[in-house]
């Protein structure tokens, strides 16, 4: 009988180390599941957002547009902070900060970006472009996306292309809508080298200067004029410091929309694809709130006592152009292809 019971105690036992085995083999289970719905980009997200731009341009309310489409379209997993203004630093910062990943996303100058790439100067002719509409419709030619695809190579994404409005010359004083006008001003540029030499051949000097000293480098007369849209013109309120707006329209201004490539590789496909759809989303919002947002602004700027003028020929420039569009389409058959493209569009 005492050996009966002892047989009966070590069944016990191993039953209980088989059940107990069994359980701790679930619970591993459930617990590569959730590993696996993890890493298959399930997880939260919050990403950062920088731009030069003050809170009230059109490119702060696109960014403002893409946290809201992304954290619709991931049910609440992805968050966006935004910094308008230069808060991460100068534009040189925030593109070392997107390559080491400490920041996802930003909406870099296209006429800062051609510094370290000269083919993105092609956005940079002078009066190719009538207006942000006409630049608009090159967005998704072959020619636009062959220069995105560049930002590969420097570890970024590039995404899209944001438009501000065509930038035109405010004055501290002064009509410009003649070569000889331009003689010995000292004009805030961004400091692109197509845009410099545009100003060079007209025998101006342009300043490189960032957007937030602009406002007090008109006010002291450190600079005569700013190359400037409708929308920075009001966001940034250069009118209360400059008396003259000349609508030559000369640039078609705008931004590259790009992200960290390490951020980008580190999203689940299904992630990748949000990311994408949420931001195309945005940047045809931002775009079409921009070409309004111009109309608008030179109403606003009138209002503040700012003095527009449309010049009624723009042939007085032709000679200069022609000369800028051989030079850069002699250095790169993409710049070439480009202007070629957008000329018959």
């Amino acid at each position: 009988m005492e050996e009966h019971m002892k047989k009966i105690k070590v069944n016990i036992f191993l039953s209980f180390l088989l059940l107990t085995s069994i359980i701790t083999t679930a619970c591993g289970a459930g617990s590569s599941q959730d590993t696996k719905v993890q890493s298959a980009g399930q997880g939260e997200h919050h990403f950062k957002l920088t731009t030069i731009v003050a809170p009230t341009h059109s490119w702060t309310k696109t960014a403002e547009k893409f946290k809201e489409e992304l954290e619709t379209r991931s049910d609440g997993r992805m968050k966006l902070e935004i910094f308008p203004a230069s808060q991460l630093g100068p534009e040189a910062d925030m593109i070392q900060q997107m390559i080491s990943g400490s920041v996802d996303f930003g909406y870099i100058t296209t006429a800062y970006l051609a510094s370290r790439n000269k083919e993105l100067n092609a956005w940079l002719m002078p009066f190719l472009f009538e207006d942000i509409g006409d630049a608009n419709k090159m967005r998704d030619t072959e020619a636009a996306n062959q220069l995105l695809d560049l930002f590969s190579e420097q570890g970024l994404v590039g995404m899209d292309w944001l438009f501000t409005g065509s930038h035109s010359i405010l004055m501290n004083s002064g009509v410009m809508d003649s070569p000889e006008k331009f003689k010995g001003k000292k004009i805030r540029a961004p400091g692109s080298e197509v845009i410099n030499d545009f100003y060079n051949a007209l025998g101006a000097s342009p300043v490189p200067m960032p957007l937030p000293e602009v406002y007090q480098g008109l006010q002291t007369g450190v600079v005569d004029g700013v190359n400037a849209s409708a929308d920075s013109a009001y966001s940034q309120k250069f009118y209360e410091v400059g008396e003259d707006f000349t609508l030559l329209n000369q640039f078609a201004f705008n931004a590259a929309v790009l992200m960290s490539k390490a951020k980008f590789d580190s999203l689940s496909k299904d992630d990748q694809n949000i990311v994408e759809e949420a931001m195309k989303v945005a940047i045809d919002y931002g775009n079409e709130l921009a070409i309004q947002e111009t109309v608008e602004n030179l109403e606003l700027l009138k209002k503040e006592g700012l003095n527009i003028h449309k010049p009624s020929s723009l042939k007085a420039f032709q000679d200069v152009t022609e000369q800028i569009y051989k030079k850069y389409s002699d250095k790169s058959p993409l710049t070439k292809e480009f202007i070629e493209e957008a000329k018959s569009s």
